[in-house]
């Protein structure tokens, strides 16, 4: 059994393929299976990619057995999480019928509610619930955020990424002043970090710029990895395969964070700045530049 408050957080980015998926699994595998927690994995992302990762996709009643079963009939997680092929976590599938959940429930009066029926008394069952998020903003997205305690910021060390989590902070932040006050960002974390100029300058621009506007910042970060590609190829976390060192001390530093992090008073935490960060991203207004050993190339 869990305790008290089960630790509910958003993994999103209005920006795709900036490995908020691969953060999702890896991150639930180690909280279950090294840390003893016990995890639910909610995909909300019509791809699916979350529960093929986690050994599901094609292991559970696709008519019954589903988020989009669960939201459409008003049930509980409950009726639809599905083992998965891994110790202590549990998954609420995804199907393909979550595309016309903005149709269906983002006009709706209780759409924005729609989460926090489906986790209604979910401490009693769960330590943590990760939800897994469509890289757009959506009632699923907007829904997952008013139910959350926490969100999770996945991003590459790049501009357009830059672009997609200012545009994320903005609408949680109208999330949390409409509807979920207890709402906060856990941080940005930086995945497939190579070590090359470009990366590190851009490293040294969030950390400054993160801190200025108050909004939290993972100081370890995910290493770029052979693993990462391998885990995808096998549809399993990359950090339990044999071998995976470096990504599992990565991902396993992140864990550490995020546990002490969720175990203080969240009275404590400030709330992010947007105007400090502005909305163009770290163009010409931060003046940040990248040294390839040729020339400055502006981002």
């Amino acid at each position: 059994m869990a305790g008290d408050r089960s630790q509910i957080i958003t993994f999103a980015n209005i920006k795709g393929g900036v490995g908020k998926t691969t953060a999702v699994v890896n991150i639930a595998y180690l909280l279950a299976v090294e840390m003893k927690k016990r995890v639910l994995v909610i995909d909300s992302d019509d791809q699916g990619n979350a529960s093929k990762a986690l050994g599901i996709r094609d292991q559970h009643d696709l008519e019954t057995e589903s988020l989009w079963y669960a939201l459409k009939h008003k049930k509980s997680y409950r009726d639809v999480m599905v083992e998965s092929a891994y110790e202590g976590i549990w998954v609420v599938p995804s199907t393909k019928d979550l595309k016309g959940a903005q149709l269906a429930f983002g006009q709706s009066v209780r759409g924005i509610r729609l989460f926090q029926k489906l986790l209604k008394q979910v401490e009693k069952d769960f330590d943590f619930v990760l939800i897994d998020t469509k890289p757009q903003i959506n009632i699923l997205l907007q829904s997952a955020l008013a139910a959350s305690t926490w969100y999770l910021i996945p991003s590459f060390p790049e501009p357009d990424s830059y672009d997609g989590f200012i545009d994320l902070l903005a609408e949680a932040g109208e999330i949390q002043e409409e509807f979920n006050e207890r709402l906060a960002c856990l941080g940005v974390l930086l995945t497939s970090v190579k070590k090359i100029p470009a990366h590190e300058t851009y490293l040294a621009f969030i950390s400054k710029h993160m801190k200025k506007a108050n909004v939290p910042y993972f100081k370890s970060h995910i290493r770029s990895s052979n693993s990462m590609a391998t885990g995808s190829l096998h549809s399993c976390p990359a950090v339990s395969l044999p071998g995976s060192y470096n990504i599992k001390e990565d991902y396993m530093k992140i864990v550490r964070v995020i546990l002490r992090q969720v175990a203080k008073n969240k009275s404590s935490i400030m709330i992010p700045n947007l105007e400090v960060l502005g909305i163009s991203g770290p163009h010409e207004e931060f003046g940040l530049e990248v040294n390839d050993g040729n020339e400055q190339v502006e981002l």
